[in-house]
């Protein structure tokens, strides 16, 4: 008697763990599949669709962006998404427009429901007037760095708000819930980064590509040139020259870099002029505590804070 018993509770447990296996897998199968092109949206997506979106993201964050070669897995994950979402602006013309014409999946094409355009809507900087490639590697819909602009987050979440609701209308209550807890928290977030950026207006400073235009613009720091002779552009001898003396000049004591750019050419300025060079993601993930849109805004400011020699307040 005991041994059937024993018999039957083996069963019944194997029976339920099938059945949790079962469920759990058809659950995975049911979350949406998203592909982004970046981190930064990997995270905000993550955001608003939580539990109910599953997220690939093509670059890794340390990338210089304009030169990303993409790998068969991208284009089989992106072959099966229901929603792909870009920065746009020209950001990802590297790789994305190869992606997007082989994956075979037409609703993640432009003007397809699952198509996310993040900078729609976005008002550009440094719009070209002249689009002739004297001008080096340019953008004619301007500059498409706009993920390191402050203000960017509130925009790139209503956009991929917008683009989950309309792939999975029946999760809108979802999403909007989470979106709104989100902006709740930006809100702080917007409010701390404003008071630290209140004294930084007039600072001089000088980037080695322009990555961080939008920052610049939205404290009105003092650009005082870049490291690269036009974007795209590696420098020549007579431009770092240039560029030395204009530092000295404006006694600018702040060089800007990313990672993939941090190289000799950077520390050689940054030795003539005596300038710190202070290294910032150019997209999550790219260094220790930028896993997340809002922890890289805050690296961004601690970063640029005690570079111009201000100290950072406790959160």
């Amino acid at each position: 008697m005991i041994s059937r018993i024993a018999k039957w509770v083996r069963l019944w447990a194997l029976s339920t763990f099938a059945t949790a296996l079962f469920s759990s897998s058809a659950v995975a199968q049911d979350k949406l599949k998203v592909v982004v092109t970046i981190p930064d949206l990997a995270d905000l997506v993550q955001e608003v669709g939580g539990e109910r979106v599953a997220v690939t993201t093509i670059c890794r964050g340390k990338e210089n962006l304009h030169a990303v070669t993409p790998r068969p897995s991208h284009l089989v994950a992106l072959s099966k998404a229901d929603l792909f979402v870009q920065i746009g602006l020209s950001l990802e013309t590297s790789f994305v427009p190869g992606l997007i014409e082989q994956c075979g999946n037409a609703k993640v094409k432009p003007g397809g429901a699952g198509f996310v355009n993040g900078s729609e809507g976005w008002s550009a900087i440094d719009v070209p007037r002249d689009l002739s490639r004297q001008g080096g590697d340019l953008h004619p819909q301007g500059n498409p760095h706009m993920n390191l602009d402050p203000r960017a987050g509130r925009h790139l979440v209503e956009r991929i708000y917008a683009g989950l609701c309309r792939v999975d209308a029946a999760s809108k209550p979802l999403y909007t819930e989470r979106r709104d807890a989100y902006l709740t928290r930006l809100a702080v977030a917007e409010e701390r980064w404003s008071k630290l950026g209140a004294s930084w207006k007039g600072k001089p400073v000088v980037v080695y590509h322009q990555e961080y235009s939008y920052l610049i613009a939205r404290y009105e720091l003092a650009p005082c040139g870049a490291i690269e002779s036009k974007p795209g552009i590696p420098p020549t001898p007579n431009h770092i020259a240039e560029l030395v003396g204009r530092m000295k000049a404006a006694n600018c004591a702040t060089i800007l870099t990313a990672i993939w750019s941090n190289g000799d050419q950077v520390e050689r300025v940054a030795e003539a002029t005596g300038a710190r060079t202070v290294e910032l993601p150019n997209m999550c993930g790219g260094i220790a505590g930028s896993e997340t849109w809002i922890g890289m805004m805050d690296l961004v400011h601690r970063r640029l804070d005690e570079a111009i020699g201000m100290s950072a307040p406790q959160k």
